[in-house]
């Protein structure tokens, strides 16, 4: 389906530090990215469990639409944390099955929540027949989502509250999947890719072939764990050693030594989870080739970090740029959009949806 311009949505990012937007146009031949912007949110407002200072954040997307005239008001959004499940299950395509039901019995063996509480998305990925031809012993493969009720009415909820209209709610690794699509040009269907969002609080990991995701899952790790042991190891507040970490203030060579030690902790911790996500493909789709991984997220420019991850797996690691695929409005600066590319990838993700996409 062609995205009109009466389709066409707002990507909005909502993390747990910062909001991100982008606004791109949808055209016969080309898309053009219009507006891109950030805001921060104080400390707290946003937790893995869902939105804790609705005022706080409904004030930071009213900022960014008023300082980049953006009239179109209604948004695609994504949501993540502790309560959104995705999982990939496979069940077989027998003619009797009656989808819906298998799919909410097997999602009761995975969803740590009361069913009644939940919303339950799907979306069948992939239909595999067996070898023998028999169509009656075909599996489909189909991707499970689950969002408690609870965060995606807070989210209507808000929205409405500042006169925006949620036209499609996603999911942060999907979205970012998107952004990928779009952004690499030279995407082998035969081979698989992984995708990692490393934010402040959540890593997300996304893998991929042909369009299709074979592997999803967030652990709660990220760069809020340098920042809390850094508060440890000075005793400083949260904003100190966000500015530490960020290289804003001078240090004496030990204590520059002692933040290196936490960086090279920390790090990895990640590279450990992403090894253990590499493994499960390697266990679970045995034969696979794995082209490379490309990273992206706040955290994802840690100096060094590609490195190690190429180091530790053997796998071709960069950047994930998610404005390649785009015009760029001649307005927008180019030095800005470096700077806030790897924080970008999911609302552009959304940005590429459209009102009546599943």
């Amino acid at each position: 389906m062609a995205i009109t311009k009466k389709n066409q949505l707002v990507g909005l990012d909502i993390g747990s530090y910062a909001i991100k937007v982008v606004e791109i146009e949808h055209k016969k031949d080309e898309k053009i990215l219009k507006n891109v912007g950030i805001a921060h949110i104080p400390v707290g407002s946003l937790s893995p469990d869902g939105i804790k200072d609705t005022e706080a954040i409904k004030k930071s997307i009213t900022g960014l639409f008023s300082n980049l005239k953006i009239s179109n008001k209604k948004v695609a959004v994504s949501l993540s944390g502790t309560s959104v499940i995705a999982k990939k299950i496979s069940l077989a395509d027998r003619e009797d099955l009656d989808l819906e039901d298998a799919i909410r019995h097997e999602a009761e063996q995975f969803v740590p929540f009361d069913m009644e509480d939940i919303n339950l998305d799907f979306d069948i990925m992939a239909t595999i027949n067996d070898e023998s031809g028999d169509d009656d012993t075909g599996r489909l493969e189909i991707m499970v989502v689950a969002a408690k009720k609870s965060l995606v009415e807070n989210y209507i909820s808000m929205f409405h509250g500042i006169g925006l209209s949620p036209g499609v709610m996603d999911v942060d690794m999907f979205a970012m999947q998107n952004a990928f699509e779009i952004s690499v040009e030279d995407i082998d269907p035969e081979k698989c890719y992984i995708l990692i969002d490393i934010g402040a609080e959540n890593l997300k990991t996304n893998v991929v072939k042909g369009n299709v995701s074979l592997f999803v899952r967030s652990s709660l790790l990220g760069g809020t764990q340098v920042t809390k042991q850094i508060m440890e190891e000075f005793q400083i507040g949260f904003d100190d050693a966000e500015k530490i970490k960020l290289g804003a203030t001078e240090l004496e060579e030990t204590q520059n030594k002692k933040i290196r030690d936490i960086f090279k902790k920390v790090t990895r911790e990640w590279v450990d989870e992403i090894r253990g996500n590499i493994e499960f493909i390697n266990r679970t789709y045995p034969g696979e080739e794995i082209e490379r991984i490309f990273i992206t997220g706040g955290s994802s420019k840690i100096v060094g970090l590609k490195e190690l991850i190429n180091k530790q797996t053997g796998i071709p690691v960069e950047d994930l740029y998610p404005f390649s695929g785009l015009n760029i409005d001649k307005k927008i600066d180019p030095e800005y959009l470096r700077y806030i590319a790897p924080l970008s990838a999911v609302a552009v993700g959304l940005a590429l949806r459209s009102i009546g996409d599943k």
